[in-house]
């Protein structure tokens, strides 16, 4: 995967394009924004690779985690 490549999201059929490719991320669910709030913010959250898109829908960007790569599917590639 590469930025520039295409891919669709399986469970809505979404198209994309990579802008950034494969980096570490810190992510965060509910339960780490409230350890945040208590002064624990250095015990929250997980690390893990991320990659971000832009929609081709309404243009939005977002981090698409990937520890569950069958999510969505190369399109495209960008040589």
């Amino acid at each position: 995967m590469k930025a520039g490549d295409l891919i669709k999201i399986k469970r809505s059929g979404r198209f994309a394009t990579i802008v950034r490719e494969r980096y570490t991320k810190r992510f965060m669910d509910a339960e780490d924004h409230e350890m945040v709030a208590h002064g624990m913010g250095h015990l929250a959250g997980t690390y893990g690779s991320a990659i971000d898109v832009v929609f081709m829908d309404n243009g939005r960007k977002r981090s698409i985690q990937l520890k569950h790569p069958a999510t969505f599917e190369v399109i495209s590639e960008v040589r």
